[in-house]
C-alpha cells in the first residue's frame, strides 16, 4: 500500500515537470514569434525608393514633385510614416483641393491620391508686407504663386480679382461659377467699403453692390442684360450699369464708378 501510494506520488510530480516543459516551450513559441514580427515590422515593410509611391489624379505633378513637397526620404519604414502628416504637408505645398493617402503592406506602396486645384482667375490681396499677387481656383480659395509654379500651368487666365479677402470666398465661388461667359468678365473689384463692381466687356462697369443675400439675384440679371442688350462695351453714354437693386437696375449717366 505504501508502494502505491509512493508510485502515485511520482506520477503526479512527473505531470507537473510535463506541464512546466510545455509552458516554457509555449512561452519560447510566444517570445520567438514576438521578436520575428517585430523584425518584420520594424525592417520588414520598407518603401526603398520612389517607385513605390503611386500618385494619381493630379496629371500637372510629377511623382518626384509630390515626394519633394511630401517630405519622403529613402528608405522609409511604412509602419514609422505618418499618412496625416503627409496629407498636411501636401495641402500646404501643392495647388490640390483633395489630399487621400494610404498606406499598402503586401507588397509595401503608398499610395497618394490627389485632386487639383486649378487657377481661374488672377488675384491681388492685400498682406502684411503689402500687396500680393496670386492666384484663385474654382471655388475662390487663394493659390500662392509658388503653388502654382509647382502645377505646371503656363496659361494665365484672363480675369483678375482685386482686393480678394477670405470672407468673400463663398461669394466668389458663386460668382466664378455663375457668371455668364458671354459677359466677358474681366474683374471683380471688392471695394474698402464691402460693395462689389464688375468689369464686363460686354457692359462695362457694372456695380454689385454689397454682399448680400441677393448676389445670385443679381448674378441671373446680369446673364439677363447680357442676352438682351446690344454687344457693345457698356450702353452708351453710360459710365456703369446699377445693380445693386436687381429688381430695379439703373444706368449710371456721367457718374464715376468709385
Amino acid at each position: 500500500m505504501v508502494e502505491g501510494v509512493q508510485r502515485r506520488k511520482e506520477l503526479r510530480r512527473k505531470k507537473r515537470l510535463d506541464i512546466l516543459a510545455q509552458l516554457w516551450r509555449l512561452l519560447a513559441l510566444i517570445g520567438a514569434a514576438g521578436g520575428l514580427g517585430w523584425l518584420v515590422l520594424r525592417n520588414g515593410w520598407i518603401l526603398e525608393g520612389p517607385t513605390q509611391v503611386e500618385v494619381s489624379g493630379a496629371p500637372d505633378l510629377s511623382r518626384d514633385q509630390v515626394i519633394q513637397a511630401s517630405g519622403l526620404h529613402f528608405p522609409q519604414p511604412l509602419l514609422q510614416l505618418d499618412p496625416a502628416r503627409v496629407k498636411q504637408r501636401l495641402a500646404a505645398a501643392l495647388p490640390v483641393e483633395q489630399v487621400k493617402v494610404q498606406r499598402q503592406m503586401l507588397p509595401p506602396r503608398l499610395t497618394i491620391r490627389l485632386k487639383e486645384r486649378e487657377a481661374v482667375a488672377r488675384a491681388q490681396r492685400l498682406g502684411a508686407s503689402g500687396l500680393e499677387q496670386g492666384f484663385v481656383d474654382r471655388t475662390g480659395r487663394w493659390i500662392s504663386p509658388r503653388q502654382q509654379a509647382v502645377s505646371g500651368a503656363s496659361r494665365l487666365p484672363g480675369l483678375t480679382v482685386v482686393g480678394w479677402q477670405e470672407r468673400y470666398q463663398p461669394s466668389l465661388e458663386l460668382l466664378l461659377n455663375g457668371l455668364p461667359e458671354a459677359a466677358v468678365v474681366r474683374q471683380l473689384r471688392f471695394e474698402a467699403n464691402g460693395e462689389l463692381w464688375v468689369v464686363s466687356g460686354r457692359l462695362g462697369n457694372v456695380r454689385f453692390g454689397p454682399l448680400d443675400d441677393r448676389l445670385g439675384r443679381r448674378v441671373q440679371v446680369l446673364s439677363h442684360l447680357t442676352s438682351q442688350l446690344p454687344k457693345t462695351s457698356g450702353a452708351a453714354g453710360a459710365r456703369a450699369l446699377d445693380l445693386s437693386d436687381p429688381e430695379h437696375p439703373e444706368l449710371v449717366m456721367g457718374t464715376s464708378t468709385k
